[in-house]
C-alpha cells in the first residue's frame, strides 16, 4: 500500500513537472520521390513541398502523405508509427534501476521507469516511422485499366486503418503496470545484489561445559560448541521478488 501511495504521488509530480517543461516532439525525415517528378506533396492535408523532396514528420503519430500531379491519379501513402517496444522498455527500466539504486527506494525506481516510458511516447522517441522512404510510380489518368479521366481529388485526411504488418510492427500493447513494476524491481534487485558478496553467517546451535580437577589439584572448566555456517546467494533473492509479484 505504501509503495502504491508513493507511486501515485510521484506520478502526480511527474505530470505537474511535464506540464511546465514538456520536451519537443522528435521528427523523422522521410524522402519522397515520384515518377514522373513534380508532384505536390501533402502531409495530413497540408502542402509541404514537391517531389523529389524530404518531409519532416513527427514520430509520435501516424501520417498520410498525398501525392498530386495534374493528369495523374492521386496517390495516398500511409506512414505508420511503429512502437520500438524492446528499445523503449530497456531505456525505461535502466532509468528505473539507476534511480532506485541511487535513492535506495524501489518505488522511486518504478516511478522513474514509468515516467521515462511516458516521456518516450510523448516525444516520439519510442516510435519510428515506416516506411522510411516513399517512392511512387504515378498512374496516368485514363491509362491503365481504361478508366475514364477524373480530376485529382482533394488530399485525404488521416485514416484509422493501417496496412497489416508482421509481428514486431505496429502498435504493440504496453506491458501492464504490475508486470512492468515487477521487471523494474527484479532488475534493480539483481543489479544491487550482484554488487555484494554472498552473505555468510556463523550460527551457534548448541554448547556445553564440564569441570574437573587435575591430579595436581587444579580446577579446569572446558567449554565446547557446535556451529553451522549458512551462505546465501543474493542473486537467488530475485526469484523471491518475482514470486511476491505473482
Amino acid at each position: 500500500m505504501k509503495i502504491c501511495m508513493r507511486l501515485a504521488v510521484m506520478a502526480g509530480l511527474a505530470v505537474f513537472l511535464a506540464s511546465g517543461c514538456s520536451s519537443p516532439v522528435l521528427k523523422q525525415d522521410i524522402p519522397v520521390s515520384t515518377n514522373p517528378m513534380g508532384a505536390r506533396i501533402y502531409a495530413n492535408g497540408q502542402p509541404v513541398g514537391m517531389t523529389p523532396g524530404t518531409v519532416s514528420l513527427e514520430r509520435n503519430r501516424s501520417h498520410i502523405l498525398t501525392l498530386v500531379k495534374e493528369n495523374y491519379r492521386q496517390e495516398d501513402v500511409v506512414i505508420e508509427r511503429l512502437y520500438q517496444k524492446d528499445k523503449a522498455y530497456l531505456k525505461a527500466i535502466q532509468a528505473g534501476v539507476r534511480s532506485g539504486l541511487f535513492f535506495k527506494d524501489a518505488a522511486m525506481g518504478v516511478g522513474s521507469s514509468m515516467t521515462s516510458l511516458s516521456s518516450q511516447e510523448e516525444t516520439g522517441e519510442a516510435y519510428i516511422l515506416y516506411p522510411p522512404a516513399v517512392k511512387v510510380a504515378l498512374t496516368p489518368l485514363g491509362g491503365i485499366g481504361g478508366n475514364d479521366p477524373v480530376a485529382p481529388s482533394a488530399p485525404s485526411s488521416p485514416g484509422a486503418v493501417s496496412p497489416d504488418r508482421s509481428a514486431g510492427y505496429g502498435e504493440a500493447p504496453r506491458m501492464a503496470d504490475k508486470d512492468f513494476a515487477r521487471e523494474v524491481v527484479k532488475m534493480g534487485a539483481g543489479a544491487a545484489l550482484t554488487q555484494v558478496k554472498p552473505i555468510g553467517k556463523k550460527v551457534e546451535t548448541s554448547s556445553s561445559s564440564r569441570s574437573y580437577v587435575t591430579p595436581g589439584g587444579t580446577m579446569v572448566t572446558e567449554k565446547s560448541s557446535t556451529s553451522v555456517g549458512v551462505g546465501i546467494n543474493p542473486a537467488g533473492l530475485v526469484d523471491v521478488i518475482d514470486t511476491l509479484f505473482k
